[in-house]
């Protein structure tokens, strides 16, 4: 369950515009699945130990799992929603924010610390409250359908690590927001503004500081593959190109691959897991889609729409909240929108905001989709074949579900569904090869 201390930020910004490759929540699976084509069936990261482990084409035991995996998410996309709306009521309503409140100013008088200990406070109950689903969701599921490969000291000592990044991040913010709306009646314009350097500058160093304390960032160790990606850069005019290869493994046997970062920090990331199971071509076909972000320029198309978004979230907040407050005060214990103990009922304002929105900005994610589809199809000359073969790939090793409900995939997926990204390929393929 995501922290919802951070939709004011990592869930509102971030999301449109750290892209992956593929959306991974998918699930469920029919007989969609294309055996490699015999010159092209050697794994690029060719070792024993991978290949056994080789789950390709898809047997029907699998296949039942992804059933059941798909399933399960499609109703988790619900109750997250609801859990997070019940926890902040709660918060609300049971007076405990008032209380956070009341209690930070008793250890200072001063605003900067009475809002640092409010947070730390405040922090602490969202996650102590989130934890039971934080842990059956992310730890006990992934390992009941064998993706996760950590213990669970590994896995709890993350959870505190990205703790403390959220902390760091969303304190910064805030003290933004709040002094902002202390100080100016237009707040909700200023904040929008001001949201575009911290978001570019979150964006700069995350690929650098943020991501390398979860995991380890390398040149790609086969010489050969490298060769095949810088040359498949070089196609597209990107001289000396930052490409990584993550241990991914060290968490999950998903396999993925993204591109992230802004000007000296652009890179394009593949999962160790996508590189020992999938082939050269198929990886030079997904590297083309990283790429086509990176041309396309869909990183600063993500910004925009986030800066929109955060824009039309608050005015509306602006709006519509002072009022329920007047109406509530004696229940919630604070009386106005510039009380720090609101900020739970602002975090509630944004979580139902996103999720009733939210079909509009995945639209736009699956344009970006369809756009960066078309450009691997061209700059990685693969065969219609191919390329599908490595969305088929996606949707059995990490029971992604290749044709969701119409409403599932409008309301819920950044990306086109696998099966319909698989037929594109191939129409693709015969419009850039008529004849053949």
């Amino acid at each position: 369950m995501k922290m919802i201390l951070l939709s004011l930020f990592v869930l509102v910004t971030l999301n449109p515009i750290m892209i992956p490759a593929a959306d991974l929540t998918n699930s469920a699976a029919d007989s969609l699945s294309t055996s490699p084509r015999a010159d092209t069936a050697v794994i690029a990261g060719a070792d024993s130990a991978a290949q056994s482990n080789f789950i390709y084409p898809m047997p029907p035991e699998r296949m039942a799992k992804l059933i059941a995996y798909s399933r399960f998410n499609n109703l988790w996309r619900f109750l997250d929603f609801f859990i997070s709306v019940v926890i902040l009521l709660i918060i609300i309503y049971g007076g405990l924010s008032a209380r956070l409140r009341n209690w930070a100013s008793k250890i200072s008088s001063k605003n900067f610390f009475v809002y640092f200990f409010y947070f730390i406070f405040f922090m602490i109950v969202m996650y102590g409250l989130n934890f039971p689903f934080d842990y059956y969701r992310n730890f006990a599921i992934e390992h009941q359908y064998g993706f996760s490969n950590q213990t669970f000291g590994a896995w709890f000592g993350e959870s505190l690590k990205s703790l403390g990044v959220g902390f760091v991040f969303g304190f910064i913010l805030f003290l933004i927001l709040y002094w902002l709306i202390n100080r100016f009646r237009k707040w909700w314009l200023a904040f929008a503004i001001g949201s575009i350097p911290f978001m570019v500058l979150v964006i700069i160093i995350v690929p650098v500081i943020i991501t390398p304390l979860f995991n380890k960032f390398e040149p790609i160790k086969n010489k050969e593959l490298g060769a095949e990606m810088t040359a498949l850069a070089g196609k597209a005019g990107i001289y000396n190109p930052d490409i990584y290869e993550v241990d991914a493994s060290k968490q999950s046997s998903k396999v993925n691959a993204y591109f992230t970062g802004m000007f000296g920090t652009k890179r394009i990331v593949l999962y160790d897991t996508a590189i020992k199971n999938f082939t050269v071509n198929e990886l030079k076909f997904i590297m083309g889609h990283e790429i086509g972000h990176y041309v396309m320029h869909h990183i600063w198309y993500g910004l925009f729409l986030g800066v929109v978004f955060i824009f039309i979230v608050f005015y509306l907040a602006d709006k519509f909240l002072p009022p329920m407050i007047e109406r509530r005060k004696n229940r919630i214990g604070f009386s106005r929108l510039g009380d720090i103990a609101g900020l739970p009922l602002l975090l509630l304002f944004v979580t139902v905001f996103s999720f009733i929105f939210q079909p509009i900005q995945n639209t736009a994610s699956r344009y970006f989709e369809n756009q960066s589809d078309r450009f691997g199809m061209q700059l990685s000359g693969v065969t219609g074949d191919e390329a599908a073969t490595a969305f088929d790939k996606l949707s059995v090793f990490n029971l992604s579900d290749p044709e969701p409900s119409a409403l599932i995939e409008f309301w819920f997926y950044t990306h086109p569904a696998l099966k319909k990204r698989m037929d594109n390929v191939r129409k693709l393929y015969n419009e850039l090869h008529p004849g053949v």
